[in-house]
Parts: C-alpha cells; structure tokens; sequence
C-alpha cells in the first residue's frame, strides 16, 4: 500500500494495477495474483508477479509482471514484461536487477526473446533496457499514448549492479 501510494502521490498513476488491493484487501490481492498465474482472470493472459523487497527494511521497492504468453493488443502495445520502481528508490539499479531476473523467469518459460515496452518519457526504463542488450524494434501509438518498442534476449548474462 505505501509503494502504491507513493505513485499515485508523485502523480503515477498509469503505474497503479493494483485497484482489488483498494476494494477488497491484501488477502484478496494475494488470490488474484495467484488467479493470474493460472490464467483464470477474464480478459487477461496469464502472468507471474515479482516484488523486488529491501533486506534490509523488508520495504517493498519494486514490481515486475511476466506474461506468459501475448494476446494480440499485448503482442503490439504490452509485451512480455512490465516493471516499476517506487519513485524515490530509482536509480539505485533496482530496475535493471527487476528486469534481469524477469528476464531469467521468461527463459525458464521457453521465451527467449521478451517484448518491453515504455513511454519515449521514460528515459529510465530505456537506459534499464540499453543496459540489457534490448534493440530497438519501433514506436507505436494507441489512444493518443506513444510507446517504444523493444526486444532483449532472455539468455542475457546478468549485469551486476551492486559492483
């Protein structure tokens, strides 16, 4: 709940999912990221969540999503992989270390190459996704939102970010 808050009060909302955790309660956020997983969600392909969690103060820093799989319009606007930072613990690497180890789950999965896309705004995700090995494919648009394109390679050696 702090992390989401903490988006919404920087004015992010396009990185908030989570609107069951508000209505219904962790418990019921926890069952429908389980129901995710299994592909059991209406409308929606199936997905694992990651959260990136501090050691040291069990803080929540981070979130990633896999698809498993793409529909059409995620083929096109979603791509495999999803990742956020809460705003003030960016440029610490933890973008970088969420994307790498998503990236070795969509291998685990027989992906071997994964589809990221962000906003031309997002200069962050881009470094995150250079510093991957991602290439550049294209730039699409979809209800007046602009979005780049990228494809990186599942079987990338991990980048060390803490050296």
């Amino acid at each position: 709940m702090a992390m989401v808050a903490e988006f919404l009060e920087a004015g992010e909302r396009e990185y908030v999912y989570e609107d069951v955790l508000f209505g219904e309660g962790f418990a019921q956020y926890l069952d429908w990221l389980a129901k995710g997983e299994r592909g059991e969600l209406e409308g929606l392909v199936p997905w694992s969540a990651y959260w990136a969690v501090d050691p040291a103060s069990g803080e929540l820093v981070g979130m990633s999503s896999l698809r498993h799989q793409l529909s059409p319009w995620m083929a096109q606007f979603g791509g495999h992989i999803g990742y956020r930072v809460r705003p003030r613990m960016r440029r610490l690497g933890i973008g970088t270390n969420l994307l790498q180890l998503t990236l070795q789950q969509a291998n685990a999965r027989g992906i071997t190459k994964a589809l990221v896309v962000c906003t031309p705004e997002n200069t962050g995700s881009q470094g995150v996704l250079r510093k991957s090995g991602a290439v550049f494919e294209s730039e699409v648009s979809t209800e007046g939102h602009r979005l780049l394109r990228y494809w990186v390679a599942t079987s990338a050696p991990l980048i060390r970010t803490d050296a």
